[in-house]
Formats: C-alpha cells, sequence, structure tokens
C-alpha cells in the first residue's frame, strides 16, 4: 500500500474530526479566495471608470482636491462653488479642447436620496460612449422642462422594470423642489458606473432645483494633447479660487486608497487563515496522541522516522488540499449570488463608486491557484510540528501507551 494511500484511509478513520477540519480549512480558503477577488474587482472597476470619463483634468472649488473630485465623483455636495466668472476664465486658458461645466447636488429624503447633474452639450460631447436607449434623446441646453434618468432612477421610479426594458417616451418626473414635473425624454443605458445614479437636466433646471443660479461645482476638461495635461493644469491652477486635479493624480491617490484597503483585506485573511492553521495544528496533535501505540506499531516493525514523519505530513497536507479545493469551489459557485448582495449593498452608499451594475467578482486562474498554494503552504507548515513528534516516539515507550 503506497504511503499515499495508507494516509487517505487514517483520515477516514475519524471522519467527524476530519470533516470538522476540512470544513475549517474549506471557510477559510473561501474567505481567502473572496476577499482576494472582490477587492480585486473593486479595484479594476475604479480604474475602468477613471479611464471611461474622458476627462484629462478637473477642476473643482477650492479645498482639498482629491477630496471635492471624489465627492463629485460619488454624488457628494461640494462644500463650495465656482461662479460663471472664473468658468469663463478656465475656457481661455490655450490647449483646451473641451471644457463642460457641470452642477452636482442631491436632495435627501426620509427614504431616498435624488442625485441630480445639471450640464449642457458639452458634457454628452466629453462623454462619447454614453448611450440612450432606443426612442430616447439628449435634452437641449434651454429646455426647461426635460430630465433624462439614469438606469437606476428610472427602475426606482418605475419608468422601466429592470435596466434591460426599453425605453417608452411621454412619462414625467414630479420634481418637488420645483413645483412641477419635467418630462423623461431619454434613460441612459447602464454603464457600470456611478452615471447610472443620476439625474440629468440642463444647466438653469439644476439651479433653479438648488437655488444656485450662476454655479458650478465642476469643470470637466479634455485638452487637445494629453501629453500636455500638466502644462494646462499648471496654467489654470493660476486662475484664483479654483482647484486643479489631473486624472493621472487622481488614479494614483485612488490607488494609494486601494493599497491600505488590501492591507485591511490582507490583516482579515491572516486572522482567517491563522484559525484554520491552528485547527488543523490541534486536530493532527489530537490524531497522533491517540496513535500513539499504532505507531509504536509501526515503529516496532520496521517503519523508520522518516516514514513516520511522511504519513503524519502527507495527512496534513491531504487535509489542507481537499479543504482548499472545496473553499475555492465553494467560493466560486457562490460568487454571483455573493456579487449581487455586495453589490446591491454599495449601491445604496452614495459615497461608493459602484453602481446596481458594477463587476467586482470575475474569475481569475491565478488568484484561485494563489488561494490553493498559500492554503497548502499553511497546511504544510501546520503539520511539522506534529509529523516530528509523531517520529520522534520511541516503539517501546509507544507501545506502552494504553
Amino acid at each position: 500500500m503506497t504511503l499515499l494511500r495508507f494516509a487517505w484511509r487514517n483520515l477516514f478513520h475519524r471522519p467527524a474530526r476530519t470533516g470538522l477540519t476540512v470544513g475549517a480549512i474549506a471557510v477559510a480558503s473561501a474567505v481567502l479566495y473572496l476577499l482576494l477577488s472582490f477587492s480585486r474587482g473593486y479595484a479594476d472597476s475604479l480604474r475602468q471608470q477613471l479611464q471611461q470619463m474622458g476627462v484629462h483634468v478637473l477642476v473643482v472649488p477650492p479645498g482639498c482636491p482629491f477630496e471635492a473630485a471624489s465627492l463629485l465623483m460619488r454624488g457628494g455636495t461640494p462644500p463650495a462653488y465656482l461662479d460663471q466668472d472664473t468658468v469663463r476664465r478656465i475656457e481661455e486658458v490655450p490647449g483646451i479642447h473641451l471644457a463642460a461645466p457641470g452642477f452636482m447636488s442631491a436632495t435627501v429624503e426620509e427614504d431616498r436620496t435624488d442625485i441630480y447633474y445639471g450640464m449642457d452639450h458639452r458634457t454628452v460631447e466629453l462623454k462619447s460612449w454614453w448611450r440612450l436607449k432606443p426612442g430616447g434623446r439628449w435634452f437641449d441646453d434651454d429646455e426647461l422642462d426635460a430630465v433624462v434618468m439614469g438606469s437606476g432612477p428610472a427602475v426606482i421610479e418605475l419608468v422601466i422594470q429592470e435596466p434591460d426594458d426599453p425605453f417608452e417616451p411621454g412619462g414625467e418626473l414630479w420634481v418637488p423642489e420645483l413645483g412641477r414635473a419635467l418630462r423623461i425624454v431619454g434613460i441612459l443605458e447602464p454603464t457600470g458606473t456611478q452615471d447610472d445614479g443620476f439625474l440629468y437636466v440642463p444647466l438653469p433646471v439644476a439651479w433653479e432645483i438648488f437655488g444656485r443660479p450662476g454655479s458650478v461645482t465642476t469643470v470637466a476638461i479634455r485638452v487637445e494633447d494629453p501629453g500636455q495635461a500638466g502644462e494646462v493644469a499648471a496654467a489654470i491652477q493660476e486662475i484664483e479660487g479654483v482647484e486643479v486635479i489631473t486624472m493621472s493624480e487622481l488614479l494614483g491617490a485612488q490607488q494609494r486608497m486601494m493599497e491600505s484597503a488590501r492591507m485591511l483585506v490582507g490583516a482579515i485573511v491572516l486572522v482567517a487563515i491563522t484559525i484554520s492553521a491552528l485547527g488543523l495544528l490541534n486536530s493532527m496533535l489530537m490524531s497522533v496522541f491517540e496513535r500513539t501505540r499504532e505507531i509504536g506499531i509501526m515503529r516496532a516493525t520496521g517503519a523508520g522516522r522518516a516514514q513516520v514523519f511522511s504519513l503524519v505530513w502527507v495527512e496534513t497536507l491531504l487535509m489542507s488540499a481537499v479543504g482548499a479545493a472545496l473553499g475555492v469551489a465553494g467560493a466560486l459557485a457562490a460568487a454571483g449570488a455573493s456579487e449581487r448582495a455586495i453589490v446591491s449593498a454599495l449601491s445604496r452608499v452614495r459615497f461608493l463608486t459602484v453602481s446596481a451594475h458594477t463587476r467586482l467578482a470575475t474569475f481569475d486562474p491565478r488568484l484561485a491557484m494563489g488561494a490553493l498554494l498559500i492554503v497548502l503552504a499553511i497546511g504544510l507548515a501546520a503539520g511539522v510540528y506534529p509529523a516530528l513528534r509523531a517520529s520522534r516516539q520511541e516503539p517501546i515507550e509507544a507501545l506502552r501507551t494504553e
């Protein structure tokens, strides 16, 4: 009988203990894979959103530029505003291909938050990948009774039942702050970004809703030459009362935030793996204690220390391998449901760049293999001491044990 088959049969002599140990390893493996997968998925989603913005430079009111930009991207209310004179001075800076002013703010009621984005035709030109559902259109800059809905608000307002439903013209959206309804002239196709959660209105309508005529919360800029974005940003920074950041700077800041998040995820994973390793170590030690007489018989009939060590170590490896495989397989099977639950919860949080269509869980064979190898390495390390203890038992002393 080979060593591997012998070790495998030994595990079934105590099925309850083996099952509990394998289950603990499986849970730890599943947690490891899911946390790593969702962490990478969120980082990739954030990077994709920044790249899809089509913006090279973002101008915001004075304050912390990264905080202000993050608030604007996530539907927050800015602490200050830009005026029309400042916007005109920004537009006059050489090297700018397109400057799109926008006004973003939110109305908060007991059970809901509506985020409005006031804009003109320049924003539509800037975000050329936006697509409206068939039958819809964008409003004119001076159209004061029109709104285009993101797919999220459209579902909430029952304009459509599901994000992929067709758009039927003729609906209206009642706006209490205006005291009148706006005609729904279009619905934005799902983008998988925070854009899905906004209500888009002409700038004058947004100013009327929030009582801020002529105010702007951000100016999104596309430069003629992306390589000159830094120089254009420096020129804009000379204008009094503005803060300027480039998308590369914002991406760097977000990446640093993700590194901090990865450290937190790593700490959680370390705790889960440590608990699993201690459980495996305890299980194998108990097995060695209970099998003292069996090990003595093996030693008395010619088994060497290396063979006893290998047997116990292989048993540990088998439990680790089975637990890791079951855990990763279970995580993959539950990834879809877990993603839907997490995204659904996070999409309701105003200050997270997650929409109902964001993809966080994507199968990555490297992550799966990495999780398996990490758990196997921990299992091998946890099996060293029980294997050494078993191999050092003297045959006579072991046979005396009742």
